[in-house]
């Protein structure tokens, strides 16, 4: 590499082209963190000049350049590797200030101006015009507000980037200055002397030291390196740059492949959201590559080392880029979908669960699962549920989750072998002997924890709510009505959690209980309080309207208010009491065994 320091009028006054390549990120800077900090250093040098001392410069930092070959006649051509929000500011604040020129009667440096954002179009025509040329999702913005007169009639603002917001804002800015502070007519002659001072400023107080690249240098590896360590670039954005880069160098259509294909499904904000997995929140985009290595490499890939794996396992392996592009953006729509499943569906019914079960491990497999040919409807959803059923019953048993990782692993790597069998060699991995990451509970052992442990305060609030939602929704069948939107449950205790006052302990004749027999008494409701038997689900207005009442006027709330068949079966008791939790724990017990049956089941033949 070799590197100069430039002043802006150096870096732009020949014919030249700086192409920021399409796979890069759109323009990102914005007013607070990087326009007003530009503007207020540009200030700096204006007040200095004004002052009549010595001029100052101001550093605005590297571009890295790539200098493509070109055939005699033709207009130097560079790649721009690191910079590009630069550059393009730069071009931005010149053309906004040309045109406040301008529009101030300063036609001279207004001109001047414009010959560093326009080449001559004796040599250029068309978007060769443009001495920097942006990514793809700003060209249109951009090469609208570079016009020599602004904008055209009838442009409207794109809200997907900061372009036009951009050029505004140093437009007004410059137009302020040259004005001047509280002067309402300025003379011509002092807005000459003001625009000259601003030009001056721009062109040559300004430096930017542009390293270019020697023919033996790696262009990409310098990208990784300068936009890896430390930048809010994600992983999925140096896949973007390193997969297009090694299309371009097959010989693809770079512009039609990422316009048709990689733009429609993986270049938008979705993937730059937050989601969150386990503890912590992170990107759509780096949990879908995690994901996908995942699925792809068949072993545990650290958030950390998503890219260094992507490149080593993957792109380094392959010979064709645009099959590998085509692969990712296909495998993005399949996860995208996941959110988006009819909850009529058995897939809606499973990833509505999925989530409640917190099961982010497993997206994997269950990416495998969809996307792949050899798997029918029918076996997919057996797998599905399959998994489900693992998953739950571990989960409302409160089983480790230790080593879930390698389990996944293993379980890519069997129904990889079998596609066309995925649920049977699920269903047989999961049976097997794995030890305490993968055992399967059968129904006993299932029914034993549920009936005779605390489920409140061992298990999070929303399991137990989608367990107990799962069971209100197996009770229903094509006679019964359909509730209107979708249904927000609370936990409510039936024996309330502060019972004293409204549900004495008695004995047979209603006499209050004392001494021993109470305080036995009141240890057996204690042991049973918080059990799932004594658990069900209601509207939040409904729960705070129950609270601490009495059993007769919760039965009459849940009559009048609830519209859960789960409800209706608990309102037909006359009494609630230690053997009524006794007794509905194990129907409920019983119930999720058939909603998730176990590895023993007759189900999975």
């Amino acid at each position: 590499m070799k590197s100069d320091t430039h002043t802006v009028k150096q870096l732009f006054k020949q014919d030249v082209r700086y192409m920021v390549p399409l796979y890069q990120r759109p323009y990102v800077w914005n007013r607070a963190e990087q326009w007003e900090p530009l503007w207020k250093d540009v200030t700096d040098l204006l007040q200095h000049q004004e002052s009549g001392t010595e001029s100052w410069s101001h550093f605005l930092g590297a571009v890295v350049l790539d200098h493509e070959k070109t055939v005699p006649g033709q207009i130097p051509r560079y790649t721009v590797i690191d910079g590009q929000q630069r550059l393009t500011t730069l071009q931005l604040l010149i053309a906004a200030a040309a045109r406040a020129a301008a529009e101030a009667g300063a036609e001279k440096d207004a001109k001047l101006l414009r010959g560093l954002v326009a080449n001559d179009p004796l040599e250029a025509e068309g978007i060769d015009r443009f001495k920097v040329w942006p990514t793809n999702a700003n060209r249109a913005a951009f090469a609208a507000v570079m016009a020599e007169d602004g904008p055209p009639q009838g442009h409207t603002d794109d809200p997907g980037n900061l372009i036009d917001e951009a050029f505004d804002y140093f437009t007004d800015r410059a137009a302020e200055y040259l004005k001047g502070e509280g002067v309402e007519h300025p003379d011509e002659e002092e807005i000459a002397t003001r625009a000259e001072r601003l030009r001056i400023t721009l062109c040559e107080l300004l430096k930017v030291v542009a390293i270019t690249l020697e023919q033996d240098d790696n262009a990409q590896v310098i990208f990784e390196t300068l936009n890896a360590r430390g930048t809010p670039l994600l992983s999925l954005d140096l896949v973007k740059n390193a997969v297009f880069h090694r299309a371009g160098n097959e010989g693809r259509d770079t512009d039609r492949l990422y316009e048709r294909v990689w733009k429609p499904q993986l270049d938008d904000d979705h993937w730059r959201e937050e989601q969150r997995q386990g503890r912590l929140n992170r990107p759509r985009g780096e949990l879908f590559l995690m994901h996908w290595l995942t699925m792809r490499l068949e072993r545990v890939v650290p958030a950390t080392e998503l890219f260094a794996t992507f490149r080593q396992g993957i792109l380094d392996r392959t010979g064709d880029a645009e099959a590998l592009i085509r692969e990712l953006c296909a495998d993005a729509e399949v996860i995208r979908s996941f959110e988006n499943m009819s909850p009529d569906t058995p897939e809606g019914e499973f990833f509505a669960r999925f989530e409640a079960l917190n099961a982010g491990t497993f997206q994997p497999l269950v990416l495998l699962l969809f996307r792949s040919p050899e798997v029918t409807v029918e076996r997919r959803r057996r797998a599905l549920r399959i998994l489900e059923s693992w998953l739950a019953r571990r989960a409302l048993m409160r089983l480790t989750t230790q080593n879930y990782n390698r389990l996944v692993a293993s379980l890519l790597g069997k129904m990889k072998a079998d596609l066309p069998r995925a649920d049977e060699v699920l269903r047989d991995a999961l049976a097997g002997p794995e030890g305490a990451s993968g055992h399967w509970p059968r129904d006993a052992e299932f029914v034993d924890h549920l009936c005779s442990r605390e489920a409140y305060n061992n298990v999070a609030k929303y399991r137990l709510t989608m367990a107990l939602a799962a069971v209100e929704a197996s009770l229903h069948s094509n006679k019964t009505e359909q509730l209107l939107g979708g249904e927000s449950y609370s936990l409510e205790h039936l024996l309330p959690q502060n019972w004293e006052q409204h549900w004495p302990l008695t004995d047979s004749t209603g006499a209050p209980l004392e001494g021993e027999a109470l305080a036995r008494a009141s240890e057996e409701r204690s042991a049973r309080l918080h059990r799932l038997g004594n658990l069900t689900i209601v509207a939040q207005s409904l729960n705070s309207a129950l609270s601490n009442a009495p059993w007769t006027k919760k039965r009459s709330e849940l009559n009048r208010h609830s519209v859960l068949l789960l409800n209706s079966r608990l309102a037909e008791r006359d009494t609630w009491d230690e053997q009524a939790i006794d007794e509905h724990g194990e129907w409920l017990a019983r119930r999720l065994t058939e909603i998730w049956p176990g590895p023993e089941s007759s189900n999975w033949a």
